[in-house]
């Protein structure tokens, strides 16, 4: 019975780490073959978990308050789009995307000069906070120093070379760094016609991806950055986008309007 569970240890070990190699192998083969800001050096920085307020129940509901009670979900989220900018973009579930971007930045200021310069942007919010984290991990005085003595800045970590008419109290502004990050971002996005490349670029620059010179150090950067936008998306489907989901026949009602009408009806 041992020698049984001591073979099927070894193969999920197996397994798992089959499964990383291909994560990282594809991720690999999409900058290399899918490439048609520059920060002049990468910087690697490790991944960690998130975590929400504990009080997330008692919290949350206080948005939900006035809330419209026929609504139906398949109206508010755009699912061809990110969730999180569908549901920012409407005037009743705003504050609830406020709210959870709040809890994982713990800054206010950082959280909305995200989410303001992430929607001009059409960049999804999950791919715009997973980028400043991985960048400064939200710290808006967060700086780093060059091999070739240039500097970067910020909450997205700006380089003085790239950014040159920017002063350092610009580079330290969270609503200034957002500006020009996402503004950055979105002309990788655009040059590169993908994600994966875009943030290649972001961190590397355009001439090295497009010459197929991508330092090892980015592609760690990239799998940490997709490693925290899943679990960011994960947690707001659980936090934010469950209490929008129809619980009824006719699936017209959100889930929190449903409980507040059997509420008042009772």
């Amino acid at each position: 019975m041992q020698n049984v569970i001591e073979k099927k240890s070894f193969v999920n070990a197996n397994f798992i780490i089959l499964g990383f190699s291909v994560i990282f192998a594809a991720i690999i083969l999409a900058v290399y073959f899918l490439v048609p800001a520059d920060n002049a050096e990468s910087k690697e920085i490790e991944a960690t978990t998130i975590s929400i307020n504990s009080e997330v129940d008692s919290e949350i509901d206080s948005p939900f308050q006035d809330y419209f009670l026929d609504v139906s979900f398949d109206q508010i989220v755009d699912k061809s789009k990110d969730n999180g900018l569908s549901l920012y973009r409407q005037d009743f579930t705003r504050n609830s995307v406020e709210w959870f971007y709040f809890q994982i930045t713990g800054n206010r200021d950082v959280t909305l000069a995200i989410l303001n310069e992430a929607d001009k942007n059409d960049i999804p919010l999950s791919l715009a906070f997973a980028l400043a984290y991985t960048e400064s991990r939200y710290n808006v005085k967060a700086k780093n120093t060059n091999t070739n003595n240039s500097i970067d800045r910020g909450l997205f970590q700006l380089n003085n070379n790239s950014f040159p008419k920017l002063t350092e109290a610009d580079f330290f502004d969270p609503f200034i760094s957002a500006k020009y990050g996402m503004s950055h971002l979105k002309f990788c996005m655009n040059t590169a016609g993908n994600e994966i490349s875009a943030l290649a670029m972001y961190n590397a620059g355009t001439a090295k991806v497009k010459s197929n010179r991508t330092p090892q150090m980015t592609l760690n950067y990239i799998g940490q950055i997709i490693s925290y936008q899943k679990t960011l998306e994960n947690l707001f489907t659980e936090e934010v986008v469950s209490y929008y989901e129809p619980h009824i026949a006719s699936g017209i009602e959100v889930a929190y309007s449903s409980e507040k009408k059997k509420n008042n009806l009772e």
